[in-house]
Formats: structure tokens, C-alpha cells, sequence
């Protein structure tokens, strides 16, 4: 009997250290390049427990088959939705030829005939539901008869018709069932998608909750409906994003409150949060030509309790020291305008000019609806100026007129869409002064995302302008046209690109055209890389030479991305050096270039 005890604990140990023999192994998915599965292989991979635990040791051939088996299963219903219903799938595998070698699970599949769209039917809970649907076809909505029944073209469907209903009165539609019959005999799929529409809806009285020291004024002109009109999400949307960008608000929640609800008419919630009122910041920007520059500012948000924005800002730099005060009014005699008045005072002492400078003026701004913009003003400014021509004082009057089309997706570092500026200022001079000119220019930048995630982005900037009615003498230094620095030609000093003197320093000319592209590449979550080139120049005519030569900067740049924008470092060299250049230029401060 104790030989036997012995024998069965020597055969227990044996099989445990079966047990716990692991082997690796390898996988094969090659099957998969020649199926003409587009997307879905990648989604395949992605889902394999084959793939994703590879690394992991496994302890025996026949669990790596019992894993492969799930792997079948995941794999038929990747192709399932996208409408192969009748593929061969399984793994082939080969056990490891010597203890110190992997094993291999191989995929072997066979995609089948792809399954059309025969059907798409939308059901609706009541036959006097189904008025909720004018106008939404089938078409409209993405699905393609005839075409492969893909899963995801019809789940898409199903969500924009919720948010189709959802803007045409009806937004508590809901589905209630997607039903899907598959004929192996004829190869085809039918949908259905029984859908309870809600009642017809329209927008209720308004209910403002929140308000301490915002007036209500301020959330009723910005909500984007009339009560009594028929509900639509995408002015519930419209409301929310609009408040929210007041800078009021620290919190917004707009709701229609359902459980209230009278016949047709849903009561509406706008519930909102103050911040604070008042705040404090500044910026700091740096260049090789212009030194460092540091500005502070101080903002109510809230002054007169109807949203009116005050703000005071310093600059100072070691070529301009200045000084400006601005209050805006939003919705100025209509919700669509806006009317800022500022006062400001500058010393500005550039290679170019000194000048001495105050003044002020006033700007209607009115929003067209979408990307357009447009405002008109007056400027008047009092100016003591001293350039190669001597000591000139001026005092101007100024209507500037301005137009603006803009589709950019952020303010500081834009990734898609481009934004086109066109200004036009005449000036008058008066007291004393003679001067009388047409300040006349265009500014347009593009970008273009070269993939979905938007992490490498070509952008280019091209702006014109033009002085007309005075000779470039007799034009106020100080409203020349310059270029050069971190704003038009990177790689030359601030303003030396163009006309200058005997001394070489910068005089300003009456035309100027400049250009720039850029490749930018977030090659990390947070650091981005980009290389450009800048072109430019600026002419004494009032139209720009083209006999002239251009002048071309080029550089590379580093961004680092934080949570209000990028900080920009770039190095850009003078491809064109002239005498007096800089071998190169730095510059450093918040946002892309363009």
C-alpha cells in the first residue's frame, strides 16, 4: 500500500508539472491582406486575443485552440457587420516543433459573397407618427440600397433620423427596435427600425435659473429660439454654445423641461453658474529683433451688469511702452452687434521711426450669421513722429472699414479651415495737418489637415496691401507698410525687409506682399515640430514690383501644447542675407504663427 501512495504522488507531481509547462506562440494573420476587408482587418487584429496576448505565455496547446476559438467567433461577427454573412473561419494550429520553439495559430478564412441592402423600412409607433418623417428619406440619411449591408450604415442611420426628428419638433424620439433579417437563399438583408417619435413639440416659456449678478437680458437675447416655434435641437445646441462663449458663465445647462409639459408646448430651463467677474493676466513674447515684450491686463467682464466688458492692458518692451483702456457693449441696439470704445497713449521707438501717440476711437461690429463678419469705425490719433525725413506732427482721422470670413476651428492653434480679412482705412488729416491717404489690405490663411486626427497640418498666409492718394514721404511713418520679424518674414530683423536708408535702417514703403508655408506635425501628445518658409517684400510704389526681387526666410520650430494654446519656439535664417542681417532670429510666444 505505501508503494502505491508513492506511486500516485509521483504521478501528481508529474501532471502538475504538465500543467504548469507553458509555451509560446506565434500568430499569422497574412490571410487577411488578400480578403479586401479595408478597415474591418485592422478592427479584426485589434479584437484578437490571439494578437493582443501573444506576449503571455500560455500553458498548453489545447487552450491556445480554445482561445483561437473565441477569436472565430469575435471574427464572424466583425464580418457579419460588415455583410459577409457567409464566411469560413478557423485557425490552423501548429504545435511547437521542439520544446525551445513557438507554437503557430495561423488564420485560414474565406470572406464570402458580400449581403446587399434589399429593405430599409423606418416603422413608427402610431400611423400618426409617422408625419414625423416628411421630408427624411432614406437617401438623406446615408443608406444605400443595393450596396453591401453594412452594420454601421445602418446604425448610422438610426442616429441621424433621431436627430433628423429631434430637429423638426420632435426631440424625445427614441428607437425602439432594429430589426435585421438576413436570406442566405437571395444573399440580401432587410432593416426595419421601429422608432416612437414623441409628440410634436414647440418651445415653452423660459425659465432662467443662476443670476446674481448677470442680468437677465444678457440669457434672453443670446437664446436662439422665440417660444411658441416648433423645437429644434440645434437651437437648444446653438444656446448652450453661445452662453457658454459669453466668458459669463463657469457652467451652462439649457433643458426643456419635459414633466411640465402643456399640450405642444415644453416649458425651457436655462440653468447657469457665474464666474467670477473680475481677472488678471498677461504675456510674455520674445525675438532676437524686437527683445522681450511683456503685457498685463486687467478685465471686468460683467462692469454694468449687462455682459459689458472693461479692460485695461500695459505693454512694455524694451522698443514700445503704451497704455489702453477698452469697454465693449454686446448686443448694441441689436443681438447680432457689438460696440467697443477705447482710449490709448504709445511710445514706440523702432530702427525706423519714434513716435509718440494717442488716441482713440469707436468700432460697430456685427456678426452675419456663420463665419462673416464685419465692422465699420472712427479713429482719431495725435502723433509726434521722428524718421530719416525729420520731426513731423500729425493728427488724423480715421473710418476704418473691415470685413471678415472666417472658418477656422481655434483661435491659437487652428488645424482646419482659413480666414480672410479685408480692411480698408482712409485717413484725413486735420488741425494743422495735410496728410490725406487710403490704407488698403488683405490677409488670408488656409489650413489643411493631412489626417484624421489633425496631427500634421499644412498652413499657408498671404497678405497684400497697398497705400493710395500720397506719396510714401508724405504718408505718416508710423502707417507704412514694413515687414520683417516674427509676424510676416521670419529670419530678418524687425521691419528690414524693404526700402531702407543710407544707414540701413528700415524707411517703410507704400505696397508690401508677403507669404508663408508651413508643415506642422504633433509628433508627441504634447510637442509639436515645424518647419516653414516666409517670403516677402515691401516696395516705395503704391502698387507692389514685381521686378523686385523677394526676400525668403525659412526656419524650423518647436510648439509645446498646453491647455490655452501652444508656445511657439522658432529659428529662421535669411535666405536672401543682405548687408547688416542677422546670421539668424528667434522667436518665442503663445499661439501658432498663423
Amino acid at each position: 500500500m505505501p508503494l502505491l501512495y508513492l506511486a500516485l504522488f509521483f504521478a501528481v507531481l508529474l501532471s502538475a508539472g504538465q500543467v504548469r509547462a507553458e509555451i509560446r506562440y506565434e500568430t499569422d494573420f497574412s490571410a487577411l491582406d488578400n480578403a479586401g476587408l479595408e478597415g474591418a482587418a485592422d478592427i479584426i487584429v485589434g479584437l484578437s486575443q490571439l494578437e493582443q496576448r501573444k506576449d503571455e505565455p500560455i500553458e498548453s496547446v489545447s487552450l491556445l485552440r480554445r482561445r483561437a476559438s473565441g477569436d472565430v467567433q469575435r471574427i464572424r461577427e466583425v464580418l457579419r457587420s460588415e455583410g459577409y454573412y457567409d464566411s469560413r473561419v478557423r485557425f490552423e494550429i501548429e504545435e511547437p516543433p521542439a520544446d525551445d520553439q513557438p507554437a503557430k495559430a495561423i488564420l485560414q478564412l474565406e470572406r464570402g459573397p458580400p449581403y446587399l441592402l434589399e429593405s430599409f423600412v423606418l416603422s413608427f409607433a402610431s400611423p400618426a407618427q409617422e408625419r414625423a418623417a416628411d421630408g427624411i428619406s432614406y437617401e438623406s440619411l446615408g443608406v444605400k440600397m443595393g450596396e453591401r449591408a453594412r452594420a454601421d450604415m445602418i446604425v448610422s442611420a438610426e442616429r441621424q433620423l433621431i436627430t433628423r426628428l429631434g430637429r423638426q419638433g420632435y426631440p424625445f424620439a427614441r428607437a425602439l427596435d432594429r430589426d435585421v433579417v438576413v436570406d442566405h437563399e437571395t444573399r440580401s438583408v432587410a432593416a426595419t427600425l421601429e422608432i416612437d417619435s414623441g409628440q410634436p413639440t414647440v418651445f415653452g416659456p423660459l425659465a432662467i435659473d443662476g443670476l446674481s449678478d448677470v442680468d437677465a437680458d444678457v440669457v434672453r437675447r443670446t437664446v436662439s429660439w422665440k417660444e411658441g416655434e416648433r423645437y429644434d435641437t440645434r437651437k437648444v445646441a446653438e444656446t448652450r454654445q453661445a452662453l457658454s462663449g459669453l466668458d459669463l458663465f463657469s457652467s451652462v445647462n439649457v433643458s426643456a423641461q419635459q414633466d411640465r409639459r402643456d399640450g405642444e408646448s415644453v416649458p425651457m430651463q436655462v440653468a447657469v453658474t457665474e464666474s467670477p467677474p473680475r481677472s488678471i493676466g498677461g504675456g510674455v513674447k520674445y525675438s532676437t529683433s524686437e527683445g522681450v515684450g511683456v503685457r498685463a491686463f486687467w478685465r471686468h467682464r460683467n462692469f454694468f451688469g449687462g455682459g459689458e466688458e472693461l479692460r485695461l492692458q500695459g505693454d512694455a518692451s524694451e522698443q514700445v511702452y503704451g497704455a489702453e483702456i477698452n469697454l465693449g457693449k454686446p448686443a448694441f441696439l441689436d443681438n447680432d452687434n457689438r460696440l467697443d470704445l477705447g482710449v490709448y497713449a504709445r511710445d514706440e521707438n523702432y530702427d525706423a521711426y519714434d513716435a509718440q501717440r494717442v488716441g482713440g476711437g469707436a468700432t460697430l461690429t456685427r456678426q452675419f450669421g456663420g463665419p462673416y463678419m464685419g465692422s465699420v469705425g472712427v479713429t482719431l490719433e495725435q502723433s509726434r513722429i521722428t524718421d530719416n525725413t525729420g520731426t513731423n506732427s500729425f493728427t488724423l482721422l480715421g473710418l476704418p472699414v473691415k470685413g471678415e470670413y472666417n472658418t477656422t476651428d481655434d483661435l491659437l492653434n487652428p488645424t482646419s479651415g482659413g480666414k480672410l480679412t479685408l480692411t480698408a482705412t482712409p485717413y484725413t488729416g486735420i488741425i494743422g495737418s495735410d496728410a490725406n491717404f487710403l490704407v488698403l489690405r488683405a490677409d488670408d490663411t488656409l489650413h489643411y489637415a493631412l489626417d484624421e486626427e489633425k496631427k500634421y497640418v499644412l498652413a499657408g498666409r498671404i497678405s497684400v496691401g497697398s497705400i493710395l492718394g500720397a506719396t510714401r514721404t508724405d504718408i505718416p511713418a508710423d502707417k507704412r507698410f514694413y515687414a520683417g520679424g516674427g509676424d510676416t518674414v521670419r529670419g530678418y530683423d524687425f521691419q528690414s525687409v524693404g526700402p531702407r536708408d543710407a544707414e540701413l535702417n528700415p524707411v517703410g514703403g507704400s505696397s508690401m506682399m508677403a507669404g508663408s508655408v508651413e508643415f506642422r506635425a504633433r509628433v508627441w501628445e504634447d510637442i509639436g515640430l515645424v518647419t516653414f518658409l516666409d517670403g516677402g517684400n515691401v516696395y516705395r510704389t503704391e502698387m507692389p514690383d514685381f521686378g523686385e526681387d523677394i526676400l525668403f526666410g525659412a526656419g524650423v520650430g518647436l510648439r509645446y501644447y498646453t491647455p490655452i494654446g501652444p508656445l511657439r519656439f522658432d529659428i529662421a535664417v535669411p535666405l536672401d542675407k543682405r548687408e547688416g542681417d542677422s546670421a539668424f532670429q528667434i522667436y518665442l510666444s503663445l499661439g501658432q504663427a498663423f
